[in-house]
């Protein structure tokens, strides 16, 4: 039986962490929601193959690791997405089929339940609705893009998902 990704999960817990975390305005910082988890987070030099992986969370040692030569907003992106394995996947984390994937894997591997799930707990945590309602009618995609700190691809996403747009 195939997984289904539950994206109403996913973002129901990016709206309770941004509440715990008491964020009304974007940007949303997601290293120092981490930190403030008691999770560290790295900026490390992947080498070679390693070179093509966004990021990974090290559960035994609850740990982030993020590729530091990803632009900014990647590695914003990233923190949050291993948050959302944390939040969402976090016995999986733990056991032996967790594994680290390069940041275009296989179509099979790209369409992972999990993986979709981490993408919207992610999208939602750095641009949630009730903060998009309050600038997307008079601000472009750039403007967006900066004041939440993503990359344009996140905002243009989050538009059509909440507004059709």
């Amino acid at each position: 039986m195939t997984e289904i990704p539950d994206f109403k999960k996913a973002q129901a817990k990016a709206l309770e962490v941004l509440d715990q975390f008491g964020y009304t305005t974007p940007p949303v910082d997601p290293v120092k929601i981490a930190r403030d988890l008691g999770i560290r987070v790295f900026f490390a030099d992947f080498k070679d193959e390693d070179d093509k992986i966004s990021g990974f969370f090290f559960a035994e040692k609850n740990e982030i690791y993020v590729n530091k030569h990803e632009y900014p907003q990647r590695q914003t992106f990233t923190v949050a997405h291993e948050l959302g394995h944390k939040f969402l996947h976090e016995d999986w984390l733990k056991s032996s089929n967790y594994q680290v994937l390069l940041r275009e894997p296989s179509p099979s591997i790209a369409k992972d339940p999990k993986e979709k799930e981490a993408d919207a707990f992610a999208a939602h945590l750095l641009v949630p609705k009730s903060m998009l309602d309050q600038y997307h009618k008079f601000a472009s995609i750039e403007e967006l893009a900066k004041l939440f700190m993503v990359s344009i691809p996140v905002i243009r996403t989050r538009l059509k998902f909440e507004y059709g747009k």
